[in-house]
Formats: C-alpha cells, sequence, structure tokens
C-alpha cells in the first residue's frame, strides 16, 4: 500500500507517492525546498535576481555616439565630434560585457558610433576639399585698362564690355585680348605684346642660346608684373606664363636653354605699387605659333587665365 507523500503547501509531490526503499528523489526535488505558504524556496533562500537591469554605461555610450554624429556635421566643432565617437565605440563595447545587464543600449552606441565615423569622414573631406580650393585656387579678375581697382571684385558697375572680359579667359577657345589686365589678390599681370618671329632678337641677345630647329621659331611675349600687396617684406614676382600650342601642349620658357632680351625679372623683390617688365621666349612651331595663346597665372595658386598672341 502506497502512502502519500506531502509536497508543498499540504499538497502531493509531483508523483505522488513516497520514494521507494533504497531510492532518492531527483536533484532538483532534493535542492529546492518550500515555504509554508507554499513558495518556492531556493538553496541561497531567496530568489534569483532579473537579468534586463538597466546598462548605464552603454548609455552613456550611446548619448555620446549621438552628440558625436551631430558635432562631427558642424564645421568648427569637427574635432569634438572626433573625440566622442571613439569614446562612444569603446564605451559601447565594455556596456556589452556585464551580466545581468540590458545589451541593447551597448549595441546601439557600436553601431552609431561606427556609422558616424564614416560620416564624420566624410565631412571632414568636404571640409578640407573647400578649404583647400579656397587656399590653393585664388580666383582672378581682368581688367582693360591695365589698372585692377576697376575690376569686377570691387564691386563696381559693370560695363557690357567688363562683362565680356570677366567671361574670357577661363577657356583656350575664348582668350582675352592683348593688354588685358589679370589679377590676383596680390599681383596684377599685363601680356602687353606677342612677338611671333623673335628668332632673330633671342639669338643675339646670347650666341649659346639654343638654336631653334628646323619648323621652329622663338616667340617672346612682353609682360608686366605690379605688385600690390602689403608685405612689409616684399616679395618677388613669381608668375606663370607659359605658351599653349593647339594640340593642348604647353611650352614653358625653361624647356629651352635661351636668354631673351630685357629679360623678365622674377628673382628681383619688388614691395607696394613696385612692378617690372620684361620678355618671356618660348620655342615653338612655326606653323602653328599663331594659334597658339598664353595660359596667364598671377600668382602661386591662382587661376589661369588664357591670352591671345596677335
Amino acid at each position: 500500500m502506497s502512502t502519500a507523500y506531502p509536497g508543498p503547501a499540504g499538497g502531493h509531490n509531483n508523483h505522488g507517492t513516497a520514494p521507494a526503499d533504497g531510492q532518492t528523489l531527483p536533484a532538483i526535488q532534493q535542492q529546492q525546498t518550500y515555504a509554508p505558504n507554499g513558495v518556492p524556496m531556493y538553496e541561497n533562500g531567496a530568489p534569483q535576481a532579473p537579468t534586463n537591469e538597466r546598462n548605464t554605461i552603454g548609455i552613456i555610450g550611446l548619448v555620446c555616439a549621438i552628440l558625436g554624429v551631430i558635432f562631427s556635421c558642424i564645421p568648427g566643432f569637427l574635432i569634438i565630434g572626433w573625440i566622442l565617437l571613439p569614446a562612444a565605440f569603446i564605451l559601447g563595447l565594455v556596456g556589452l560585457f556585464p551580466k545581468g545587464k540590458k545589451k541593447g543600449t551597448a549595441i546601439a552606441a557600436v553601431i552609431v558610433s561606427i556609422v558616424g565615423t564614416i560620416v564624420a569622414a566624410l565631412v571632414l573631406v568636404f571640409v578640407l576639399g573647400n578649404a583647400f580650393d579656397e587656399a590653393f585656387n585664388e580666383e582672378t579678375t581682368v581688367s582693360s585698362n591695365g589698372d585692377a581697382s576697376n575690376a569686377v571684385s570691387n564691386g563696381s558697375a559693370e560695363s557690357d564690355e567688363q562683362k565680356l572680359l570677366d567671361a574670357g579667359g577661363v577657356t583656350r577657345e575664348n582668350p582675352l585680348p592683348l593688354g588685358t589686365t589679370i589679377s590676383s589678390d596680390e599681383w596684377d599681370v599685363t601680356v602687353n605684346s606677342v612677338d611671333l618671329n623673335a628668332t632673330d632678337a633671342v639669338m643675339a641677345e646670347n650666341p649659346f642660346n639654343e638654336a631653334p630647329a628646323a619648323g621652329q621659331v622663338y616667340v617672346m611675349a612682353n609682360i608686366t608684373a605690379k605688385y600690390k600687396g602689403d608685405d612689409p617684406q616684399g616679395a618677388t614676382p613669381f608668375v606663370g606664363i607659359a605658351f599653349v600650342t593647339p594640340q593642348g601642349n604647353e611650352i614653358n620658357a625653361y624647356d629651352t636653354i635661351a636668354v631673351a632680351p630685357e629679360e623678365f625679372d622674377n628673382l628681383s623683390t619688388l614691395y607696394k605699387d613696385a612692378s617690372t617688365t620684361g620678355n618671356i621666349p618660348f620655342l615653338v612651331d612655326e606653323a602653328s605659333a599663331s594659334e597658339g595663346v598664353l595660359a596667364v597665372e598671377p600668382g602661386v595658386f591662382s587661376q589661369k587665365r588664357f591670352v591671345s598672341v596677335k
């Protein structure tokens, strides 16, 4: 005859019978006990702690990641974004390890920080590109009377002729006329004239000048460079002048060993409102000499303007 074995709260065990002689209850029944009211008790006498506590480190990491994305998109505050985003990534990783903590905010912090870093890199490239363009691609203006103070950038009223000048010289197909002054912030450069057959003059200047080969001729440009900057130490006229062939090849004066008569001096220092005038020779094909143009850069980082040779 089997005897009922009392269970929790005066009930019976799962099997309803007492264990046979020599037998023991399953391990789970041995370890689990019950309070008088029937509430199950555990070995340590208290229920196990829940596993969904707030992850403070993950929350801080997520906030840093969001702020990092915002600051990294604002020029002038990029450095703050670049500090917050790596910090958020590290906090997100640390927030993944504590046991019993929610992992959602930590995972979000890692993801947002990675995406934010990509966005920050793109913004940085854009900002640096604009800064480089402004620093190394200085805008140029033109005037027909040799006085750059009448250029468009000074806000004076534009005549139809001035509008045509401003639109000209940007491409080789639409060159500016001789006598046009091309200006940067510190320099005014004027192509006064071009001698399309200056071989005799160049060879007479120095017998060691390189003689033109058959079918070649010396072209000589006469230019004036005026310094209008305010550097008390002055500046040297590093003016860029090159001959561009109809085929699009650029020929520079230093491509040929030749000394021109009254050669342009680009080594002497000029001070505010001082100017220098001289000749620059180019060795080109005689057949297409009159079809080329001059590429003029009034400063080291200035935009090019093209000037006709005739």
